[in-house]
């Protein structure tokens, strides 16, 4: 009968279509690695986007009487011009954390540890060289809020240089470092015995993101 003639070609008729859906598979698999391989950057960072982010965890060390700790940074940055050398606006805001044992058997805490939160403004400028990989430095300046253990809060300004380098796998992902230095002074009262002189060198690294 017909239906004698037809069933056993079923097994080749769904043979032939699975292989052909996983030459299909297969096919747009290695298109779709080949597309995320041409997207790697291996030259110049083209600097399409206009907007970026970046986080840093940084090694803040105090000069004077100011804190030392562990910092997270934490920019905006926006592309005011264009070429090879763009100028970024550049607004930040970092906390630092000085850590102190407080248990009762230790001496009191310092007043060189504690926390200190910096507000800043400026620019960055970034240069393009033969790999994707992007130098920059930059200058900013805002308010600096200190809370240390053992006197009373203070404020005060603040000026901030910054430089470093980020590596761009995409054109939208990239790692690095940055080494900054911020030098102002902070309106402490007679609480506090020590330099009102704010002075941090901080170095560390992140990731960056542009969209």
């Amino acid at each position: 009968m017909p239906s004698r003639r037809i069933f056993p070609l079923l097994p080749s008729r769904l043979s032939s279509a699975a292989r052909a859906a996983c030459a299909v598979g297969l096919t747009l698999a290695a298109a779709g690695a080949a597309r995320a391989d041409e997207n790697l950057l291996r030259g110049p960072h083209p600097f399409r986007r206009d907007n970026q982010v970046s986080a840093h965890v940084l090694v803040a060390s105090g000069r004077a009487d100011t804190m030392s700790g562990t910092k997270l940074a934490f920019d905006y940055n926006y592309k005011l011009t264009g070429g090879w050398s763009p100028l970024w606006l550049d607004l930040a805001v970092n906390a630092q954390h000085g850590a102190c044992n407080s248990a009762p058997s230790a001496s009191a805490c310092s007043p060189d540890t504690g926390e200190v939160y910096e507000t800043l403004g400026g620019v960055r400028w970034m240069f393009v060289t033969p790999l994707p990989l992007v130098p920059y430095m930059g200058a900013s300046a805002g308010f600096v809020f200190a809370f240390p253990n053992g006197a009373s809060a203070a404020s005060g300004l603040a000026f901030r240089v910054v430089g470093g380098a980020n590596y761009f796998f995409f054109d939208w992902l990239g790692v690095g470092g940055q080494v900054g230095y911020s030098l102002g002074g902070l309106g402490y009262d007679s609480t506090f015995k020590g330099s009102h002189t704010y002075a941090v060198l901080d170095f560390g690294g992140g990731l960056v993101f542009q969209f």
